[in-house]
């Protein structure tokens, strides 16, 4: 294995991650076409990270249950890891399980780790042998690692972008939440996770209908407010938090 496998096995996942996420959002959870995750266009990374983690673990010889078992806490994790990174450094929560049973900060809870832990299972028995095969008919071809490499260009610059966004998302949530809570004396970090945080679903969702209604659908759809000027921006973010009172 070389990491132009890794890079294969990640761009698989990020691609299977966001048509998955797509019709569970579309027909179950939000019951309308969105787009689902963080970035603009059609990938979602943490499902990448996910494949890989889950390939790795498939490679060794290991009893069912062991496997069962580092399937659950390792999606577990992952899935913790990244919604902390967000609240903590961005104050975007990118999913909510607050009402779910047994959640924890709204990020993991029991019912979707044994979601994650049957789709792991689904992984190991039919996606991972289809990857190593695709690995090693592909390692030669110099055409498809090309393909790879550009579609590789195409979602670190999205990610760049969208990360850029986060950070000015947060200067402007800052100002937003503090100028809301002065009359109390309360500082940004002062305040609770619930009354500091974004739901970047919802706000996204909000936006993009509201701020860009000149554009056409395919554009809306995957870019949804990456050209909203400054104030919209703002103003966007102050409707939502007096939504939230």
């Amino acid at each position: 294995m070389n990491v132009l496998d890794l890079i294969l096995i990640f761009s698989v996942g990020t691609i299977l991650g966001w048509i998955l996420e797509l019709i569970y959002r579309t027909f179950f959870s939000q019951k309308k076409i969105v787009n689902p995750g963080f970035l603009s266009g059609p990938y979602l990374p943490i499902y990448g990270f996910g494949f890989l983690f889950l390939y790795l673990l498939s490679l060794p010889e290991l009893p069912l249950t062991y496997r069962i078992i580092a399937f659950f806490f390792g999606t577990t994790i992952l899935e913790l890891l990244t919604g902390e990174f967000f609240l903590r450094f961005y104050s975007l929560r990118l999913w909510d399980y607050t009402n779910n049973r047994f959640n924890y900060k709204g990020l993991v809870c029991p019912r979707f780790s044994i979601y994650w832990t049957i789709l792991s299972i689904l992984f190991f028995y039919f996606i991972y042998p289809k990857l190593v095969l695709i690995t090693t008919l592909t390692r030669s071809n110099i055409y498809f690692y090309l393909g790879i490499g550009f579609y590789m260009g195409i979602f670190i610059e999205d990610v760049i972008i969208s990360f850029n966004l986060a950070t000015k998302l947060k200067r402007i949530i800052t100002d937003v939440v503090e100028n809301e809570h002065r009359i109390l004396n309360l500082k940004f970090k002062e305040l609770t996770l619930e009354q500091k945080t974004l739901d970047f679903k919802i706000f996204k969702q909000n936006l993009r209908f509201n701020s860009i209604r000149k554009e056409n659908a395919i554009t809306k759809y995957f870019n949804p407010f990456m050209n909203s000027k400054h104030t919209d921006l703002k103003d966007g973010i102050i409707n939502y938090f007096h939504k939230k009172r």
